[in-house]
């Protein structure tokens, strides 16, 4: 029996191909991503807390990745410096019929502490809306906290990155920027 953290990429990438859109595939959707996030980043940001919650219970985050990466040659390390990135905060949303929009990513933004800094992912199976990207740029714009989406296709070539030897994490810096570009 494999275990999930002896997968492959390969492995990985069928997993999340094969999961079903919406709430049938939810926790499948959220095991797979996780996989493929920790998978590609691993070392260097530490192993995730999934489910991570506040000590009342009230919020509960799908997954804390801790980042004590401060080297400042990768990209790990710079957005620990730019976004005070010590902890990242992923939601996943596993949507079909609905899409991602502004409330999601409220949801996203209300998990980042100050202590946490200001960097968190949405990992969607689908490209989030215009709602989305609208209210993503007035977080931003507010509060400074920057909420990027990472899409399957995006785990998928992160993940063909990987396969060739490349930093997966490059994908990441490359959305950041792409989403500093188009900020108004």
């Amino acid at each position: 029996m494999t275990t999930r953290a002896a997968l492959t990429a390969a492995q990985l990438r069928a997993d999340l191909d094969s999961c079903p859109a919406g709430a049938s595939g939810w926790k499948r959707f959220e095991e797979t991503a996780l996989d493929v996030l920790s998978y590609l980043f691993v070392p260097p940001l530490r192993p995730p807390t999934p489910q991570a919650h506040t000590y009342s219970n009230v919020e509960r985050r799908d997954a804390v990745f801790p980042n004590r990466h401060l080297d400042l040659s990768s990209n790990w390390g710079i957005f620990r410096q730019d976004l005070d990135a010590r902890m990242i905060a992923v939601e996943f949303k596993n949507y079909d019929k609905t899409g991602i929009g502004r409330e999601e990513v409220d949801q996203t933004a209300n998990y980042l502490r100050r202590a946490w800094g200001r960097l968190a992912l949405l990992c969607a199976n689908v490209e989030p809306g215009k709602s989305a990207h609208i209210r993503r740029n007035s977080i931003f714009s507010d509060d400074k906290k920057v909420i990027l989406f990472i899409t399957k296709a995006d785990l998928s070539e992160m993940l063909d990155m990987k396969d060739r030897g490349e930093d997966p994490s490059d994908l990441i810096m490359d959305i950041y920027e792409a989403f500093l570009i188009q900020h108004e």
